[in-house]
């Protein structure tokens, strides 16, 4: 896996054919044929793992402040987010382009990344934060709008690495963001899961 993920980092998922994996990973052809049957099987299992450097600084961070007020928690998940990825600029990059080249064909590899993404924020609102859905609003919902800010902005800084304007448009959307949540929680339109410490959340 790795070697897939270092060679399409390094060229480009372009160059990351089934005979380049094999020498990276000095194995022979038939053994990556044998495991997999294709380029696609290969990256669609790739994805399935290829995130992990990336979520677990993010869960790390946020064990640290377990304590902490929802603005606290979500700022420093996203900080954590944002200092992991800048580190490694190439796997994010990879990240999109497995995602545009996936869709392109069955899709399920960018299916898979993006529901590996929305399942850690989701768990994260519900077992970090304690805020659970109802039927006027779902933690999915909230999980999306913060992958949308996270993937938005990041492909912009990729573009530009104007760094300070990236910071400034992550600052005001997570402002915008955690509004919207304190006045559903507050309305009733989201739930804590402990009523008695609603106050310390929002």
């Amino acid at each position: 896996m790795e070697a897939t993920i270092d060679l399409a980092i390094e060229e480009g998922l372009a160059a990351a054919s089934v005979r380049r994996i094999a020498e990276r990973a000095n194995v022979s052809l038939g053994v990556v044929h044998y495991c997999f049957s294709s380029k696609e099987a290969l990256i669609n299992a790739v994805a399935e793992s290829f995130l992990n450097p990336i979520l677990g600084p993010v869960a790390e961070a946020l064990e640290s402040v377990a304590d902490e007020p929802l603005r606290v928690k979500v700022r420093t998940g996203i900080q954590a987010f944002w200092d992991t990825t800048i580190a490694d600029p190439g796997r994010q990059l990879l990240s999109y382009e497995l995602a545009s080249w996936s869709v392109r064909g069955d899709g399920v590899a960018a299916r898979t990344l993006y529901k590996t993404y929305l399942d850690f924020i989701e768990s994260f609102i519900v077992d970090g934060l304690g805020v659970r859905g109802t039927d006027g609003n779902s933690t999915r919902t909230i999980a999306r709008m913060v992958l949308t800010l996270t993937d938005g902005a990041m492909l912009a800084w990729m573009v530009d690495r104007d760094s300070d304007m990236t910071n400034a448009v992550v600052e005001n959307y997570l402002d915008m963001l955690l509004a919207y949540v304190e006045a559903a929680i507050k309305d009733g339109r989201l739930e804590v899961t402990d009523p008695s410490s609603a106050p310390a959340v929002v």
